[in-house]
């Protein structure tokens, strides 16, 4: 399994400070957002003028409809009559300007509100176009329509560049593609901002290696510590990639790597002990001293892990169960 799935999705919500856009459910029993009340306001830019042909948008939190959208006037008022009272969300829309989402009260203290709303201009305020955009991003990505998916997010990076985490959804798309020389671009594009994220570094190092770039991949795998990994699965998953292609003189480094990192999770020695078999029974010649050495090797590694695990051969729930007799098979081949 590919990193970038593993990690994905990388909370880009959460970094710039919002939840996923929610869906409203209408309360039980009701029944339309008519009634006898109104709100209004104006729609200014930072400087305090007015901002015509605002679309103003409606959501009634207690109703399955919604009455149509209206826009701002040319003193950039907007208004609206005969809504019930409860609770509303408006947005705002007009291009050159950041979307703005304002939830109202109508009742209780405040019977007819009337407020002043202003909008700043574009790129400079991500927080609603982001969750918007990611809802719609999101609609695409689970019908698998990855190209329209990915449009979403680079038409926000072009507005929004200061929000790098964008380019690990536009990745994610160029990944679901196969087209991982583009999703590392992204990455690294995205490290140039925020180079300390080790999550990522793990996604380009794992994308390099699913585009055929063995030699960078490793490059950069072998150079994580446990500050960088998340867990032995991190050095695995290609090593077991090379082994299911059978090239496991590749695939030893990994496990090297896993063992000296993590020495006392026995499922380490057994993979690695693995490797060595298959390269001493299946690369090496059966009986020349280069084989015999990889057996040693692999019944060194295989003798430890069963070691480390006595109980998992007579508990079938131990994860070690499986490995664990295996390893015995091998360890009488090489006797």
């Amino acid at each position: 399994m590919v990193r970038i799935l593993r990690f994905a999705i990388i909370a880009l919500l959460i970094s710039v400070g919002v939840g996923v856009a929610q869906t409203q459910v209408p309360a039980a029993g009701a029944t339309s957002w008519k009634g006898k009340s109104r709100m209004g306001g104006v729609v200014q830019d930072e400087a305090g003028k007015a901002i015509p042909k605002v679309t103003v948008k409606f959501a009634f939190l207690a109703a399955s409809d919604a009455p149509p959208e209206i826009v701002t006037n040319d003193k950039g008022e907007w208004k609206i009559e005969n809504v019930a009272e409860g609770m509303w969300s408006l947005e705002f829309w007009k291009d050159g300007f950041d979307p703005r989402q304002v939830p109202v009260q109508i009742g209780g203290k405040v019977k007819e509100p009337f407020m002043t709303l202003k909008l700043t201009k574009e790129g400079t305020d991500p927080t609603f176009a982001m969750r918007t955009g990611a809802a719609k991003a999101q609609a695409f990505f689970e019908q698998k329509k990855f190209a329209e998916s990915r449009a979403i997010y680079q038409a926000l990076l072009v507005k929004y560049p200061s929000v790098p985490q964008l380019r690990q959804y536009i990745a994610r798309d160029y990944h679901m593609e196969q087209n991982y020389t583009k999703a590392i671009e992204e990455l690294q594009a995205y490290l140039t901002v925020v180079p300390a994220d080790n999550a990522v570094k793990l996604m380009v190092a794992s994308e390099l290696f699913e585009a055929g770039r063995g030699d960078e991949a490793w490059t950069m795998f072998s150079s994580f510590d446990k500050t960088v990994l998340r867990d032995a699965l991190d050095l695995e998953t290609p090593g077991f990639t090379l082994l299911r292609a059978k090239k496991p003189v590749e695939a030893l480094k990994y496990f090297d790597r896993v063992v000296a990192l993590y020495p006392d999770d026995p499922q380490a020695y057994y993979y690695r002990g693995l490797t060595y078999w298959q390269i001493g029974a299946t690369v090496e010649k059966l009986g020349t001293p280069e084989s015999k050495a990889k057996l040693e090797a692999a019944k060194a590694d295989l003798t430890k892990f069963v070691g480390m695990v006595p109980n998992a051969e007579k508990d079938q729930k131990d994860p070690n169960f499986g490995n664990f007799d295996n390893a015995k098979k091998m360890l009488a081949e090489i006797k």
